[in-house]
């Protein structure tokens, strides 16, 4: 049989009961990476025959390393949403009046678009589930006839329909409200949107598809990086700068001491014991092209000093040529191109 152990930190219980064979430990003190977590998941798939079954499946790797699918306990996963959520209401991050135009992305097995509208189910308030392949001119249309307050979706996608309406000349468009994840959202895009959407108030999520969304900004924290999180959903340490995450809700291929690829530091936060505050400086992901890589922070870093308002760099392999040459295509949009 499995060997059954406790896992604790000073005392306090992370998460009884947990199968050592198929899951890293603390014991040994060590870090949980992406590449030992591939390794995990391919022996577990191996010696479990029910390894796919009765999961939610999300998948990671949209970053540009290589592509993880990630299961875990479908009511395990609602309870964390639902925590999450609950932490919303509290600190007036969404509330049941809200209206919320949804942009996120839901093809090929990534979820942002579906965690979105579970979070305004789970606040009881209206979502409009248009995602990222809508076109500009219906999404207009259901911004006029509904009238959203909050919009959501991953800064590009934002982006496109920004530049989209600001060609348009019809009465201007008004959020209260904008939610973002999936990348960072600069100082030019936030100038940009304050102009095309009149909104001033930018709400950012964080997570991952292993450790699923656990943080979220207060909006007195919009425009920041720090973000406030649960203790009851997550256990983190900072170590070397490094943010190491343990999930306290996943029991079925539970993360413990999960290095995120990010950077970050703790914030005093005296007023709730119940939530953390943690402030991330930048990620230390990695873009994986054969066998070497590229930072995505010093790429981001570089383009800072570019004066870009948008920007994507395009990873393609030609399949064609003698060694499945890799092409790198750079695409961006200079602020002096847009209209003030």
């Amino acid at each position: 049989p499995n060997k059954i152990v406790n896992i604790s930190n000073g005392g306090y219980f992370i998460r009884p009961y947990v199968h050592q064979e198929y899951i890293h430990s603390m014991n040994d003190g060590s870090i949980l990476t992406k590449e030992k977590l591939h390794e995990q998941l391919i022996e577990l798939k191996s010696i479990d025959k029910q390894w796919n079954q009765s999961v939610y499946i999300s998948s990671s790797g949209g970053s540009g390393g290589k592509r993880l699918f990630f299961a875990t306990d479908i009511k395990q996963n609602l309870l964390q949403r639902q925590i999450l959520v609950d932490m919303m209401l509290e600190q007036n991050i969404i509330s049941h009046n809200d209206i919320c135009l949804n942009l996120f992305h839901s093809n090929n097995i990534y979820r942002s678009f579906e965690i979105f509208n579970d979070f305004c189910s789970m606040a009881n308030c209206t979502t409009l589930p248009m995602g990222d392949d809508a076109n500009d001119e219906d999404i207009l249309k259901i911004i006029e006839y509904f009238k959203p307050n909050i919009l959501m979706g991953p800064p590009y996608r934002l982006m496109q329909l920004a530049f989209f309406i600001e060609k348009q000349s019809k009465k201007e468009i008004k959020f209260e409200k904008i939610y973002f994840a999936c990348e960072s959202l600069d100082e030019n895009k936030q100038r940009f949107f304050k102009r095309i959407f009149h909104c001033s108030l930018y709400i950012g999520f964080y997570g991952s598809a292993e450790v699923g969304v656990f943080a979220c900004q207060l909006p007195k924290y919009s425009s920041t990086k720090i973000y406030l999180y649960p203790k009851e959903l997550v256990h983190i340490e900072i170590i070397n700068s490094k943010i190491i995450v343990t999930n306290l809700i996943r029991k079925r291929n539970q993360l413990i001491r999960f290095d995120t690829g990010d950077l970050g530091q703790f914030i005093s936060n005296n007023k709730h014991d119940k939530y953390g505050l943690i402030e991330i400086f930048h990620s230390e992901r990695l873009i994986m092209i054969q066998n070497e890589t590229l930072s995505k922070s010093d790429i981001e870093e570089i383009m800072k000093h570019m004066d870009l308002i948008e920007w994507q760099l395009i990873i393609d392999c030609i399949s064609h040529t003698k060694n499945n040459q890799i092409l790198l295509l750079f695409k961006y949009v200079k602020s002096e191109l847009i209209s003030n």
